[in-house]
């Protein structure tokens, strides 16, 4: 009977399990479900493609087929820049593009979705921590993590799809860990999984080494295992940690790692004195406490400017010195004790001391995204002191703790504040525009947000009908540019080797103030500092050009040919300034080299044609032509204009071959 009894009573457990994690599914596809509707936003064009045309992420612009390449190449491969190995994300993307194009909607789903089951997840591992404990402490701990508006970042930003999905297999490798607890029949299947779970999480982004510390915490706060156990574990990741640095040694090891940072990134990659970043540290540390605390406002970008670099006269470093030392001491003394505040406190340092440039700069100086993990720490933290406050009993297990009106009313404001303050922040991810807009209005001394913010409305000008409207969007990115120039300039007094900032100064100057002689001083100097960089190549040329000095344009674009550049705009510009000094047969050699290093552009193959046909070739003009319209199938309107061109010079023949195809 007694059997029979217990049966009973676990059937009862599980069914109500499945409904608490039914109604945590059903509440953060709801509390995300407005995100759904948005657009491509920051950066997401380095991961997937958001403009089919001109897709960012070509190599999962080829589906299924372009998987292999992914693995055999970094993560971030833009031309300038090769970063970073995080394959299995880039997977996702291509598999996604495969069945449903270039589709922000189905995008932002998936994320979604993988937060849903991340927050389940995270509710199953919570209540095998804290079986001894009601109910209500995990679910109190899990619904204070779905409704933090920090995490908006990463369920809104598709980019951010490394950090879900290398939370949600640390996760599956700490549910595989617990089960290899309980099960010893089993016991090294689930050992194999979570091994298995680890690597795929490092496969999407190393942050999934946080998770080896928490398997190892959990073991300690949460098991019988001793010692030597623990050294056994560890041995194990450290195992699966080499295993997989030599996976990507063999797959990337002919592929340069190419990674320039600038200061409006962080001023610390400019800052060689460890003593100097201390304070910054705790700065950041401090800075990370508030965003958990008062997550409003946030900020798709912070770096320079927005996060000071602060020394020991500021107030905020000292506050964050006493607290995190105090916390960091409670936490040592009650270690032995094993209390959840000790392990909450621990796990939010596993997190958050990575991201506070302490071993190494972070982009952006700090990031919403890089505290994910740090936030599950927070969360229990937070929890366990609401238990302690309103003095509910979380040790009572036979019966759900009687909850005062107090406590219901204060955690309802917390989930109120929290939902609101998240759907809010979804909206403000609507697209670029309107999420720089928002950003900028709230962090006016952020030097990129104002250049990235200028960048997107200078794009949406030429695209805007003459009036009142594309007026008002030029003052705006004229506003915009002048204060990103503005802070560059203040930051190049500082620091004087980055040719990025100086680069970017020159094109605001001649892009937007049509003040080339102003912009000049400004390429001069980075060239100096960066002569094969191709975009400072092209704007040194570009910049004689607007000078009216088409010789010394030449030049540097003779120049920039010269080290192979893959930026077509050299290719095309000096194919102009070749045709107006009659200069035909460099014109032609100009298109062949542009054709060699972007065999895909159908304007060289076009520009080809012309400079062939100007030099009396109209065998070989026609052939170009033709080459043209090959490499852009699809393209009915080019294909319609060479037609009618083949008829005019009497090429019948042809013209009626491009019209059957």
């Amino acid at each position: 009977m007694k059997a029979k009894k217990l049966d009973t009573t676990l059937e009862k457990n599980d069914k109500f399990n499945r409904q608490i994690l039914f109604i945590i599914f059903v509440f953060t596809m709801l509390l995300y479900s407005n995100s759904i509707k948005n657009n491509y936003a920051l950066d997401d064009n380095y991961v997937t493609v958001t403009n089919v045309n001109e897709p960012g992420n070509s190599r999962v612009s080829k589906g299924i087929r372009g998987i292999p390449n992914l693995f055999k190449t970094h993560y971030v491969e833009d031309g300038e820049q090769s970063y970073e190995y995080r394959p299995l994300v880039l997977t996702t993307f291509a598999i996604e593009y495969q069945f449903f194009g270039s589709n922000p909607h189905v995008s932002h789903f998936i994320s979604v979705l993988l937060y849903a089951f991340s927050c389940m997840l995270l509710f199953t591992i919570l209540a095998k921590l804290f079986k001894n404990y009601t109910i209500i402490f995990p679910l109190l701990i899990t619904f204070l993590f779905i409704i933090h508006p920090i995490h908006t970042e990463v369920v809104d930003n598709v980019k951010c799809r490394d950090e879900l999905l290398s939370f949600l297999f640390g996760l599956c490798a700490t549910h595989f860990f617990l089960k290899s607890l309980e099960s010893k029949h089993k016991h090294w299947l689930f050992i194999s999984l979570m091994l298995l779970f680890l690597l795929l999480g490092l496969l999407c982004k190393q942050t999934s080494i946080l998770f080896f510390g928490l398997i190892l915490l959990i073991a300690y706060f949460f098991s019988s295992v001793n010692l030597k156990k623990l050294i056994w574990i560890a041995c194990l990741f450290f195992i699966t940690y080499m295993s997989y640095n030599l996976f990507k040694e063999v797959m990337v090891n002919d592929v340069k790692i190419i990674r320039e940072f600038v200061f409006f990134e962080n001023p610390l990659y400019y800052e060689h004195s460890f003593l100097t970043r201390i304070p910054v540290v705790f700065y950041t540390a401090g800075y990370y406490l508030k965003l958990l605390v008062f997550p409003y406002p946030l900020c798709c970008y912070y770096g320079y400017n927005v996060i000071p670099m602060a020394n020991w006269s500021s107030i905020t470093v000292w506050f964050s010195v006493i607290f995190y030392l105090s916390i960091g001491m409670y936490a040592l003394v009650k270690l032995p004790k094993k209390t959840t505040l000790s392990f909450g406190i621990i796990v939010f340092f596993i997190g958050i001391f990575p991201f506070v440039n302490l071993i190494m700069p972070v982009v952006g100086i700090v990031g919403e995204r890089f505290i994910y993990f740090a936030s599950l720490g927070f969360c229990i933290i937070t929890a366990r002191l609401l238990c302690g406050f309103f003095k509910i009993n979380i040790t009572n297990t036979s019966k759900l703790p009687f909850l005062p009106s107090s406590f219901k009313l204060s955690l309802s404001c917390i989930l109120l504040l929290g939902s609101y303050l998240t759907l809010a922040r979804n909206a403000d991810w609507k697209d670029e525009l309107t999420l720089f807009r928002n950003d900028v209005a709230h962090f006016q001394n952020s030097s990129h947000l104002h250049y990235i913010l200028g960048n997107k409305l200078y794009d949406k000008i030429y695209n805007t009908p003459n009036g009142a409207k594309k007026n008002e969007l030029i003052a705006e990115c004229k506003f915009h540019y002048k204060q990103a120039s503005e802070f560059l300039q203040e930051g190049i007094q500082k620091y004087p080797t980055d040719f990025t900032s100086l680069n970017n100064i020159g094109m605001i100057y001649m892009k937007i103030f049509d003040d080339a002689p102003a912009a000049w001083p400004y390429f001069k100097k980075a060239m100096a500092l960066n002569p094969k960089e191709r975009m400072i190549q092209f704007n040194v040329a570009f910049c004689c050009e607007k000078r009216n000095l088409p010789d010394s344009a030449i030049l540097f674009y003779e120049k920039a040919i010269a080290t192979n550049t893959s930026y077509v705009h050299v290719y095309l510009n000096l194919h102009e300034l070749y045709l107006k000094k009659h200069a035909f047969i460099q014109a032609i050699n100009c298109d062949k080299k542009g054709i060699i290093q972007i065999p895909n552009y159908t304007k060289l193959y076009i520009n080809l044609g012309n400079a062939l046909m100007l030099n009396k070739d109209t065998v070989d003009a026609v052939t170009q032509y033709i080459k043209a319209v090959d490499s852009e199938p699809t393209n009915i309107e080019l294909r319609t204009k060479m037609k009618y061109f083949l008829m005019s010079i009497g090429q019948k023949e042809k013209a009626d071959k491009l019209n059957s195809q």
